[in-house]
């Protein structure tokens, strides 16, 4: 499971916030270099994802 240890809770908390501070950013004021970087850390995320579940 993706959160039974400590590390991993703290690290997808630091993710999710980062993707929600860039959807409001986005969302207040459209940037392109935002919305790229947004792109890429979903991509990081369900990496990181994918990396702990198998």
């Amino acid at each position: 499971m993706l959160i039974k240890d400590k590390q991993s809770v703290i690290i997808t908390l630091g993710f999710v916030v980062l993707i929600l501070l860039l959807v409001v950013n986005i969302i207040c004021e459209f940037n392109i270099l935002d919305l790229s970087y947004l792109l890429f850390m979903i991509g990081c995320f369900i990496r990181y994802i994918y990396i702990k579940l198998h």
